[in-house]
C-alpha cells in the first residue's frame, strides 16, 4: 500500500507538492521528485497513509536522499516561520537559509541530537540591552556576555563581525567560529560544524541568522541598521530571524547599537547614553555658502566657505577628511528635459549616471544613455542630484599634492584593493564617499567627517528617512577611532532644525516626536508596510485580493508595476497573496517588507 508525502520543493512557490512513496518518511529528510520534465530536491513536510488524491494521479517520488533529517527542528521551524513572517514562502527561505549543496543534493551526515551543557542558567530579562556612543564599550560588554556559553554575535556589517572576532580571540576565548560569507564547501563545512555543536560561539554579518546553531544567548549589533536585510529576494531581516531563533531556542536576546530601532524603542525603551556631541557637530547653513555647478545636473552640490578651510587645514596636517555623499555614480534620476519623463528601469527603479553608463539604483541593471527620450524623442537627458563621481574635478583642485579617493560600496572591489587604498591614505588625503565610507573611521585617523547635503537622505520618499539620515550623523559623530576629537559637519538648508535638533538632544527626543508623526498616519512600527513589484500583469488582481484581506493598497503610479499595502496582521495577507504564489503560475511578485 502506497503512503503519500507533502514535499516543500525550494522556489517561488508557496505551496507543497503531494508524492507517492513506499513507505511513511521523516518530516525534514531531503527527496528528489518529479517537477513537470525535471528533478528537483524537496523535503518532506509530512507522511500520511491516505490522501484525498487519487492514487493513480499522484507521482512517485524518484528517490530518498536521507533516511534521517539534515535538519534540526528548531531550523525547520524557524525557516517555516520566516516564509510566513516575510511574505516569501517556506521555499524561498530555504533557499536562502541553506547552502546550495543541501539544495541540490548533496550527501551530508545526518543530523544527531547534542547534549548542550555547560551553558549558563538564563535567567532575569529575556531581553537585554546595550546602547552606547563608542564602539569599543559595547565591544567590551558583548565579550563579557559569551564569556562562557553558546552564543550568536552578528553585525550588519562583515569587517566589524572580522574585528569582534579577532578582538574575542586576543582575548582568549577558545571554540568560536567566523561565519564564512562566501559559499562552497568552505561554508558546507562551517554549517555542518556548526550544526553539529563543534563550536561555542559563532561571529558572523548577516548572514549568520542562517547558522544552524542553539545559542544560549543571541546578540544583534546595531539592530538598527538596514544592513541586515537580504540584498536579493528573498529579502529577510536578518535581525528579526534572529530574535526568532532566539525565542525558538528559548535563548536570551542582547540587542545593541548607536540609535535603537524603533520597534525596539516602542518595545522595550532602552537606556539611553547622556554624552553629546557638542561643539564637535557643526551645522552650517548652505543658503549662505557656495555651490559647485554639476554639467548635465539640474541641481548644484553646496560647498560652505567654512567646509573648504577645515577640509584643507586637516588634510595639510597629514590627516584623512571624508566628503559624505550618500549618492553613487555622476548624476541621479536620470530625465528627459523637455517633458521632465524619468528614464524607469523596467523594474520600476530609477536610472543614475554612473561610468558614462545608466545603472538602475535597485537592481543594477546596466543600459547606454539614450540619445533622445524614449517618450517625447526630446535631446537633452539630465540628473537631477548629482553623486560623489560629480565631486572629484573640484576636490582634485581643491588638494592637488594629496590623494583624492571614492569609496562606496562598489569601490574598492576586494580586501586587497581596500588595503591598498587604505595604505594610500597613510600621510592624509579627502575620501569622496557614500555612507559606506564611515568604514574608514574603523581603520584611520579621521578628525572631520562633512556631509555635503544633509537634507538629502532625509528627502527620500521613505518612512524611514528620517532615522536613516539620523543614525547616519551619530554615526559619523562617533564610530571607530579616537571619535572624540572628531568633528562632523552638517551642510543643510534648515542647519540645526528639525530632526538635526535631536542630534544635541539625544535619540529619545528624536525617537518621541518621530514615533508621533507615525502613528497619526499609522506607518511601521504600528503598521507592516509591504512594497509589491513584478505584478505580472496580476496588480488589479493583487490589489483587491490584499484589499478584502484588510490591506490599505496604495497605487505610487498607476502605470508602474507596483503597489504599497499597509496592514496589522500578517497572517490574512499571506493567504490573500497565496495564490499568486501556485507552481503554475507565469510570473511571481517580489515583496519587501517593513516592520519598523
Amino acid at each position: 500500500m502506497s503512503c503519500f508525502v507533502d514535499v516543500v520543493v525550494p522556489g517561488p512557490w508557496w505551496g507543497s507538492l503531494s508524492y507517492r512513496s513506499d513507505e511513511l518518511l521523516i518530516p525534514g529528510c531531503r527527496v528528489s521528485v518529479p517537477v513537470g520534465r525535471t528533478k528537483r530536491v524537496g523535503f518532506v513536510l509530512s507522511s500520511s497513509s491516505s490522501s484525498s488524491w487519487p492514487e493513480g494521479k499522484v507521482r512517485a517520488i524518484s528517490s530518498v536522499i536521507d533516511g534521517e533529517p539534515v535538519l534540526p527542528p528548531y531550523l525547520w521551524r524557524l525557516i517555516s516561520w520566516a516564509g510566513r513572517a516575510f511574505l516569501c514562502g517556506q521555499g524561498q527561505a530555504l533557499m536562502a537559509m541553506l547552502p546550495k549543496e543541501l539544495l541540490s543534493g548533496e550527501k551530508v551526515p545526518a543530523f544527531k541530537s547534542i547534549s548542550q551543557g555547560g551553558g549558563p542558567e538564563i535567567d532575569g530579562p529575556e531581553v537585554l540591552s546595550c546602547y552606547r556612543w563608542r564602539d569599543i564599550d559595547r565591544s567590551d560588554f558583548y565579550l563579557s556576555m559569551i564569556q562562557s556559553c553558546r552564543a550568536i554575535v552578528a553585525f550588519p556589517e562583515q569587517s566589524r563581525a572580522e574585528s569582534f572576532f579577532r578582538s574575542a580571540v586576543k582575548a582568549g576565548l577558545d571554540g568560536g567560529m567566523l561565519w564564512p560569507v562566501t559559499g562552497g564547501a568552505k561554508k558546507l563545512n562551517a554549517w555542518i560544524s556548526a550544526r553539529d555543536g563543534e563550536c561555542r560561539f559563532i561571529v558572523g554579518g548577516p548572514g549568520v541568522m542562517a547558522a544552524p546553531f542553539e545559542p544560549d544567548r543571541v546578540i544583534i549589533e546595531d539592530e538598527g541598521s538596514e544592513g541586515y536585510r537580504s540584498l536579493r529576494s528573498p529579502r529577510l531581516n536578518g535581525r528579526s530571524v534572529l530574535s526568532r531563533m532566539a525565542k525558538e531556542v528559548g535563548a536570551k536576546l542582547i540587542l545593541g547599537g548607536r540609535v535603537p530601532s524603533s520597534r525596539v524603542f516602542k518595545g522595550i525603551s532602552p537606556d539611553e547614553e547622556r554624552v553629546r556631541p557638542g561643539k564637535r557637530l557643526i551645522f552650517i547653513d548652505v543658503k549662505e555658502g557656495h555651490t559647485l555647478d554639476i554639467p548635465g545636473a539640474s541641481r548644484d552640490i553646496p560647498l560652505a566657505q567654512g567646509t573648504m578651510e577645515r577640509t584643507i587645514r586637516d588634510i595639510s596636517k597629514g590627516k584623512v577628511v571624508l566628503w559624505i555623499l550618500d549618492r553613487k555614480g555622476y548624476v541621479g534620476d536620470l530625465r528627459c528635459d523637455d517633458c521632465g519623463a524619468p528614464l524607469a528601469c523596467p523594474c520600476g527603479g530609477s536610472f543614475r549616471l554612473e561610468g558614462g553608463r545608466m545603472s538602475c539604483f535597485r537592481c543594477g541593471r546596466k543600459a547606454s544613455v539614450p540619445d533622445t527620450c524614449p517618450d517625447c524623442g526630446g535631446p537633452m537627458i539630465t540628473g537631477q542630484n548629482p553623486g560623489i563621481e560629480a565631486l572629484m574635478p573640484s576636490a582634485k583642485s581643491m588638494v592637488p599634492d594629496r590623494p583624492v579617493v571614492v569609496w562606496s560600496a562598489d569601490e574598492p572591489k576586494g580586501k586587497i584593493a581596500k588595503r591598498d587604498m587604505i595604505k594610500s591614505l597613510s600621510s592624509g588625503g579627502l575620501v569622496l564617499g557614500t555612507r559606506k565610507a564611515l568604514e574608514l573611521c574603523d581603520y584611520l585617523d579621521v578628525p572631520l567627517i562633512c556631509w555635503l547635503d544633509g537634507d538629502g537622505e532625509a528627502r527620500r520618499p521613505d518612512h524611514g528617512a528620517r532615522h536613516s539620515a539620523y543614525s547616519m550623523v551619530v554615526e559619523s559623530c562617533w564610530r571607530g577611532n579616537n571619535p572624540e576629537d572628531r568633528q562632523v559637519i552638517l551642510q543643510s538648508r534648515r542647519a540645526g532644525k528639525g530632526w538635526q535638533m535631536a542630534l544635541n538632544s539625544g535619540w529619545t527626543v528624536f525617537w518621541n516626536r518621530e514615533l508621533e508623526e507615525r502613528r497619526d498616519v499609522e506607518l511601521p512600527p504600528f503598521r507592516y508596510l509591504a512594497e509589491i513589484s513584478c505584478l505580472g500583469g496580476d496588480k488589479d488582481r493583487v490589489s483587491d485580493s490584499l484589499s478584502s484581506a484588510g490591506g490599505d493598497v496604495m497605487d505610487p503610479d498607476p502605470s508602474g508595476d507596483l503597489i504599497w499595502v499597509a496592514f496589522t496582521h500578517i497572517l490574512p495577507i499571506y493567504r490573500a497573496l497565496e495564490r499568486f504564489f501556485s507552481i503554475g503560475s507565469r510570473s511571481y511578485p517580489k515583496v519587501v517588507l517593513w516592520t519598523d
